[in-house]
């Protein structure tokens, strides 16, 4: 077949494909015109979920008058000069080509005032050509209507979603901006219902209250500033989950991006504190310099590329991690489930108050417990009195406990692995109690070669192994838990899965002390003396984030005596 160039009007509409997905691409392209237009006040209006009307108002400076026709045609922009300028952008939009990209697949009114003493203009574009050019008259600011969108194109118009989804996509739009910027007032109309209603405060909270509601927002830790990094915004406690990604809101210098690297860090941040397959309400903003950051790499500039990445990555992950190890993860949280509509993960690891504590307890056979530092923020630290007092067990599995607050249910595996994972990651060392007999294990030859290039990391754990001939190793000590354990059947569960985690040093390090603290724990179905059971109970209090266990599964509820008074007709 022959070369030749496409036609001017199929190659514009291949060009503007790439920045006009779908409605709420329009609507973001013109939010971002609004706000670097200095608007104050944005009002965005659909019908059928954009695909037959979209209107975008603002009050922002407008577009001079001999200067909208070159407005809407492609490559056309006021916030580049030069090359150089690439390298330092601080605007939203400046690759000229979302207003004549629209033009290309819809048809597009610009209608914008700069003066109120002055008219202002107007003009409609479709097709890549101006059809009508008119003096306008009205309040300062621009509004830009766009009907029939993709109507010269069917093919890909076939493609969208129902009114509902696309809306939703609209809806999703225009919270990034609000989110990205609580100083502007945002109104999202669909038709002539209010969707949407920012207060336009300069108020991050307030926007987010708009957004979520007061009964998430009130549940979000605010994150500290960042050392280096200007970093802001909220994280939520590990209770407040979703089975999306899609409140994870992360910002760089104002935009919404769909970071794979600072998606990472959260993560990161919140590993060991949520189930799997389960997601963080986070809005995560920073601002750093221009020149280190390259938003030039995506046509409609979704993504981002930093230039110290890993930087980012580590500093994001520490402060959010910060933020949760700092209080935030303590606070009530309600279970979601109609007859416990009222039980409460505790407000603190396990919230006491009272005299010094008395000493606290091991399990059998477990080492004495090292003398613990006075309380801290996160919960873990020294023991305060009274402390709850162990009752019995429910099944073998719940450990039932009695304090000031109320009745509290602990899961005794949950909860003893978090005290292991815990202690496991307390120091370099982990505390071990030697086999009278050396038990010998024979591994398959991957997992053998395993154990052999991290005898350090396993020996960090209390695992002391050595060679024993062709795949076989010798076991000849085990972490110190105080309960009895199957070395053999350890050591291959603990190796299986570790084994299973994804590359990268630190990822693995982690995966094993998991899988050493959950193999090692209590389990559900064993029977505790009282002792044993107090030790869980006083565990935990010396625990970082001690209300989840380290696959993120809740270790203790609480029956507030509000609860049982109201259950028992007292309140």
């Amino acid at each position: 077949m022959s070369i030749r160039r496409l036609p001017p009007d199929i190659a514009s509409k291949i060009a503007a494909g790439e920045v006009i997905e779908r409605p709420a691409s329009v609507v973001k392209e013109l939010i971002e015109n609004s706000i670097d237009a200095g608007a104050r006040r944005v009002t965005v209006e659909v019908h059928e979920g954009g695909l037959s009307f979209i209107q975008v108002t603002d009050d922002g400076h407008g577009i001079p008058s001999d200067q909208l026709e070159l407005a809407v045609q492609r490559h056309s922009t006021s916030k580049l000069r030069t090359v150089d300028d690439l390298a330092r952008i601080r605007t939203l939009g400046f690759r000229g080509e979302a207003l004549a990209s629209i033009a290309a697949v819809a048809e597009l009114t610009v209608a914008s005032v700069t003066d109120a003493g002055t008219p202002g203009h107007r003009v409609t574009a479709r097709d890549d050509a101006i059809i009508e050019s008119t003096p306008h008259g009205g309040p300062v600011g621009t509004q830009v209507t766009v009907r029939a969108l993709f109507r010269s194109i069917p093919a890909r118009r076939q493609f969208l979603r129902a009114e509902r989804t696309e809306l939703g996509h609209v809806m999703d739009a225009v919270t990034h901006a609000a989110i990205g910027h609580p100083s502007v007032a945002f109104r999202l109309l669909d038709g002539e219902r209010e969707r949407l209603r920012t207060p336009g405060a300069d108020d991050l909270r307030a926007t987010l209250v708009a957004i979520h509601g007061q009964s998430v927002v009130k549940e979000l830790i605010e994150l500290p500033p960042g050392e280096t990094l200007g970093i802001d915004g909220f994280v939520s406690q590990p209770h407040v989950q979703r089975s999306t990604r899609r409140d994870i809101s992360l910002f760089v210098n104002g935009r919404w991006v769909g970071d794979r690297l600072l998606a990472g860090a959260i993560s990161d941040a919140y590993q060991g504190l949520l189930p799997s397959r389960r997601y963080p309400v986070v809005v995560l903003r920073l601002e750093i310099p221009p020149e280190d950051v390259d938003v030039n790499v995506h046509p409609a500039k979704a993504e981002v590329r930093f230039r110290r990445g890993g930087e980012i990555f580590s500093r994001v992950s520490a402060t959010v991690r910060r933020a949760l190890t700092a209080g935030g993860a303590v606070t009530p949280a309600r279970v979601d489930e109609p007859i416990l509509d009222q039980f409460y993960l505790p407000t603190s690891a396990m919230p006491w108050d009272g005299q010094p504590p008395p000493a606290p307890r091991n399990l059998p056979g477990e080492p004495p417990a090292e003398p613990q530092p006075e309380a801290n923020a996160n919960g873990g630290g020294q023991l305060r009195s009274p402390v709850p007092r162990a009752l019995g067990q429910i099944d073998h599995t719940y450990i039932v406990a009695v304090g000031p607050a109320g009745v509290y249910l602990i899961d005794q595996h949950a909860a003893h692995e978090r005290i292991l994972y815990h202690q496991l990651g307390q120091s370099g060392n982990g505390a071990s109690q030697a086999l009278l007999d050396p038990v010998p294990v024979t591994l398959s030859a991957p997992a053998s070669e395993w154990v052999g290039d991290h005898l350090a990391d396993l020996a960090a754990l209390g695992v002391d192994v050595e060679p024993f001939g062709a795949n076989a190793w010798l076991v000849r000590r085990v972490p110190a838990t105080g309960r009895a354990i199957d070395a053999a059947a350890y050591l291959s569960a603990v190796v299986d899965e570790a084994r299973e985690a994804p590359t990268g040093r630190r990822v693995v390090t982690e995966q094993l002390r998991w899988s050493a603290a959950c193999h090692a724990a209590v389990k559900a179905g064993d029977q505790l003396a009282i002792d044993e059971m107090q030790a869980v109970v006083e565990g935990l209090e010396r625990c970082d984030l001690g209300l989840t266990c380290p696959h993120g599964r809740p270790t203790m509820i609480l029956l507030t005596r509000d609860l049982l008074d109201r259950q028992f007709g007292r309140g």
